[in-house]
């Protein structure tokens, strides 16, 4: 369930318009928090996607596309899912979106760099933007750096530009008091933080409440902070091999004074933590996360 803030920013329709799409014209029907707050399903933002296509696209009255969006409902039984625009009908491929990106940043033109971002936003949905443009881009980003076909500068400015978005959609989603609170980082050496942001985001949008330390975080003052914030959960990313043994002995040391502490472990590195920590090791795709999700989150109450 989404808040009117995060519907908003996802389609680019103004609060005030939502708003009186519903009603007006009984476009879609939000549930309410018990505070009295919008709540919007994937259905209902699926409605307000398709009412913004045919309104902007097609140039046809809100009145007349809520008639619409009705009948088709009459028709098919349910919510029609209009079909998510590829790539190549809009002229604009991932790949090169990413590409038109890259060499913003490479040159520091900021400002091309944001636009570019806000027509993908427009053309494709936010999780397509983030999995399929943000991360592959972040990627790139940090490979290049290595390969030193990019300088700190630029590698400092284009992590910079990517993370900040992520924190954007972040603070959107609306926080779930009865689920465990969930720390979040890359541990010393690390600095490949692209896994852990799409995790992150997978998170907030089930409403989890998320403290997100970032790349390369020393465990100093981190058994203070997980005391203080009643931290039941410890996401941590580690993509490289030498980093592996001083994550290992972070994680035995986060155990043994928190033994109720659960861990989710990430990233390439994660396949060399040892026998005893493999099934805390959780794949990448959002399937495999959503099953986590069921059987560790709904399990662990605050």
């Amino acid at each position: 369930m989404y808040n009117i803030k995060a519907v908003s920013t996802m389609l680019d329709i103004p609060a005030t318009t939502i708003r009186a799409w519903e009603m007006r014209y009984g476009a879609i029907a939000p549930l309410r928090s018990k505070s009295g707050y919008r709540l919007y399903s994937d259905s209902d933002v699926d409605d307000l996607r398709w009412l913004k296509q045919q309104t902007e696209t097609r140039g046809i009255s809100i009145s007349r596309a809520v008639k619409q969006l009705q009948q088709l409902k009459r028709e098919q039984g349910a919510s029609p899912r209009p079909p998510e625009p590829q790539p190549q009908q809009q002229g604009l491929t991932f790949e090169r979106l990413i590409e038109q990106i890259y060499e913003a940043l490479a040159a520091y033109r900021i400002d091309q760099a944001n636009l570019l971002l806000e027509i993908g936003f427009s053309m494709f949905t936010y999780l397509d933007m983030f999995h399929r443009v943000l991360g592959p881009l972040m990627e790139r980003v940090g490979e290049d750096w290595e390969d030193g076909r990019l300088s700190v500068a630029q590698e400092h400015l284009a992590s910079q530009f990517v993370t900040q978005r992520f924190f954007q959609f972040f603070r959107l989603f609306p926080v779930d008091e009865s689920l465990p609170r969930v720390l979040a980082f890359c541990p010393p050496g690390e600095h490949h933080q692209i896994g852990l942001l799409l995790f992150t985001l997978f998170l907030r949008q089930n409403n989890v409440e998320v403290l997100y330390l970032g790349p390369d975080t020393p465990d100093d003052g981190l058994l203070e902070l997980i005391a203080a914030r009643d931290i039941r959960i410890v996401s941590i990313s580690v993509t490289r091999e030498e980093n592996v043994a001083s994550c290992l002995s972070m994680i035995e040391r986060l155990a043994r004074q928190f033994p109720r502490l659960r861990f989710v472990l990430g990233g390439q590195g994660a396949g060399s933590l040892g026998k005893e920590l493999q099934r805390y090791v959780l794949g990448a795709d959002n399937e495999t996360w959503q099953e986590w999700f069921e059987r560790n989150m709904k399990n662990c109450p605050r």
